[in-house]
């Protein structure tokens, strides 16, 4: 500090320096604002969003300006606000310095912006029944053994993918080839190569052939599926445990349902097999008809889902149970069983049956109703272990449904919950049976802690009504598609979105990402589409592999089936079953 008596002399910033300075400031807040802006939660609505740009005295609307293009510009008001803000606290903002948006009369105010756009939320409990508790218990341990699995699976991968990349960058500094590296005895090669490294290029290897044969899928194989367009599809397959027990022959279901309100199985693949009249086995071909039941539900089947693992083969026992979901709202548990007699009922139209002599290999029969919700069903989905099953419906809500205690007489309800404020439509379990993902007609994603009951994380980003959530087999990303014709992948460790895909120029129906297998290794994501394609992506950079056309209208859904050739089932609204190889 300068003598009292000393001769110093102020001068005052110029308007130029002045402007430059606060031009300055406002950059550096533009730039941390736009790093906050993904984590920002703004309406997903067109009203919504246009009352909030109201509150915050922003234009409705600019020339060219789509819908996505005024979420985006009133996330980053709201994003400059909050920076501004803090910014103010801290005391790192000065009287010149201009607010971000035009609204400079409401700071004053009594609890400012942040009082506008406060909700008012409150958390209610309820009491959980003895079996909920059970089934949460029971989910934890489930869960936690699962995801312990996966982490060290997924540990290991990334040790060897670290050898793996220093193998090649020292092949590539050699100019070696990678398998001349490896079994060289110089200084610089990899004699020692571990278990990680060999699993890495395995993975590596495997997904080139898997790219490359998706490439070159072609359909296979057509069927008319009903009599009314068919609305929903499912696969499965059996487990690993239960393939050996008959010998490898691993049969792979397809399950249908339409707007007739019947279930149909078909077969999935050449390696199913069946006994024929003389106790010979005889193979079976894609996409012939394995079982029926024409009246399941009184209305439509709006969603469909099979049982995840094939238990039995035996005839006393069912294989498999698929549960549909209905606008009639009501949910049906239906088991399938080897048929001994084989014989068609007297309700069946045998026209359309793709059989011979009147003979289906399986039975469908009914066993069990789940009735509870006050308006139309949307979606069902069972629990990694089959013992629970879950249903949306229009009436805001989704129920978790006990498959092993319900019966015909009364479905066996173990948890009611609310908490969206639109009607709920898709809905998706973690593979590890630990979380549920949720999405309602307002553009919200809830992702539901089972094993406590609360909410764990929400995702908001779609520009209209969320259809569809899948999660994908490495546990950590979250795929969500809609009205907007885009698909969203969410990571659940930074609970951000980590890509966005413009993947169809309508609704998307339903995304279904390849099986956990070691055959598939989760390596590639299809999604159907109103605009008559289903389509296949790539999950490790999210490009489109190769695009399913054949239908004549709308794809209502498709499925994944699991084996080495990555065969692909889509239904339409033409009442045809694809099968594509």
């Amino acid at each position: 500090m300068a003598a009292p008596n000393s001769n110093v002399e102020y001068l005052e910033l110029t308007q130029d320096s002045l402007a430059a300075q606060q031009s300055h400031r406002l950059l550096l807040l533009d730039i941390e604002a736009r790093k906050r802006a993904a984590n920002v939660d703004v309406p997903t609505l067109p009203n919504d969003v246009r009352d909030a740009l109201r509150q915050w005295g922003e234009p409705i609307r600019l020339f060219g300006e789509d819908l996505a293009a005024i979420r985006d510009r009133l996330r980053m008001v709201m994003a400059r606000w909050e920076v501004w803000k803090e910014q103010q606290e801290k005391g790192l903002v000065d009287e010149q310095m201009q607010l971000p948006m035009p609204m400079q009369t409401s700071v004053s105010a009594e609890g400012g912006l942040a009082a506008v756009a406060e909700e008012i939320t409150e958390t209610t409990y309820t009491h959980a029944s003895q079996e909920l508790i059970d089934a949460r218990k029971f989910m934890c341990e489930y869960s936690l053994g699962r995801s312990r699995s996966r982490l060290e699976k997924e540990r290991q991968q990334r040790r060897g993918m670290v050898r793996w990349t220093r193998i090649k960058k020292r092949a590539r500094l050699f100019n070696k080839e990678e398998e001349e590296d490896i079994n060289s005895e110089s200084l610089y090669n990899e004699a020692d190569l571990k278990e990680e490294s060999a699993l890495v290029k395995d993975l590596d290897n495997n997904c080139e052939k898997i790219y490359k044969s998706i490439r070159n899928q072609a359909l296979e194989g057509s069927q008319y599926g009903d009599v009314r367009p068919l609305s929903a599809v499912c696969t499965s397959s059996m487990s690993l445990a239960n393939a050996e027990n008959i010998g490898g022959k691993m049969p792979k279901f397809i399950a249908t349902g339409g707007w007739s309100g019947g279930i149909k199985i078909w077969n999935g693949g050449e390696d199913h097999f069946g006994s024929s009249d003389n106790g010979t086995t005889s193979e079976a071909s894609p996409l012939d008809l394995l079982g029926a039941k024409n009246i399941v539900h009184e209305d439509r089947i709006m969603g469909i889902a099979m049982k995840p693992y094939i238990t039995s083969t035996t005839s006393t026992e069912p294989l498999t149970i698929v549960a549909s979901a209905s606008i009639d709202l009501t949910a049906k548990l239906c088991t399938v069983k080897l048929n001994e007699e084989a014989n068609v009922g007297d309700s069946m139209d045998v026209e359309n049956l793709n059989t011979k002599d009147n003979q289906l290999r399986y039975d469908i029969a009914e066993c069990a109703h789940l009735k509870g919700h006050a308006a139309r069903l949307c979606s069902v989905a069972f629990h990694p272990t089959g013992k629970f099953v879950a249903t949306t419906s229009f009436d805001h809500t989704w129920r978790l449904w006990d498959v092993e205690t319900s019966s015909m007489a009364e479905g066996k309800e173990l948890l009611l919950q609310d908490g969206h404020a639109r009607e709920v439509y898709g809905v998706g379990f973690h593979p590890d049976g630990s979380l549920v993902a949720t999405t309602d007609f307002g553009g919200v994603v809830q992702c539901w802690d089972l094993r406590t009951g609360k909410s764990a994380c929400h995702f908001l980003g779609h520009a209209k009504r969320v259809i569809c959530s899948e999660f994908s087999p490495n546990g950590f990303q979250l795929a969500t598609a809609g009205d907007d014709g885009t698909i969203k992948i969410w990571d659940l460790r930074r609970r951000r979105p980590s890509a966005s895909i413009p993947a169809h120029t309508n609704l998307i129906t339903q995304l279904k990402f390849a099986q956990s297998s070691s055959s598939q290794n989760g390596e590639f994501l299809a999604s159907s589409s109103f605009d008559g394609t289903g389509k296949i992506w790539s999950t490790r950079n999210w490009k489109l592999l190769t695009s399913l056309q054949g239908h004549e209208g709308k794809v209502m859904g498709i499925d994944v089936l699991d084996g080495p050739r990555c065969g692909v089932v889509t239904c339409g609204f033409d009442k045809t079953l694809k099968l594509w190889q």
